[in-house]
């Protein structure tokens, strides 16, 4: 290959009479919710202390746990 070779040269080897594969795009609108649930931090780093939600330490790295943030002794393992 030269340097200057085209990308369609790189094609997917399929027929030009096929149609596109569908993108993610529009198969999220047409309502499939079988998609990867979305991404959730589990735990956060501060450089200033914060206070756990159940005792009130002060600790700079908290855990979440059902949307609170909290030290890593009150943190249900």
């Amino acid at each position: 290959m030269t340097r200057d070779t085209s990308l369609t040269a790189f094609g997917d080897g399929g027929d030009d009479d096929e149609e596109p594969a569908a993108t993610s795009a529009a198969s999220a609108s047409d309502g499939d919710t079988d998609g990867p649930d979305p991404v959730r931090p589990t735990s956060r780093w501060s450089a200033s202390p914060r206070p756990c939600a159940d005792c009130g330490t002060r600790t700079q790295r908290a855990w979440t746990d059902d949307g609170r943030l909290l030290c890593a002794d009150c943190k249900e393992w």
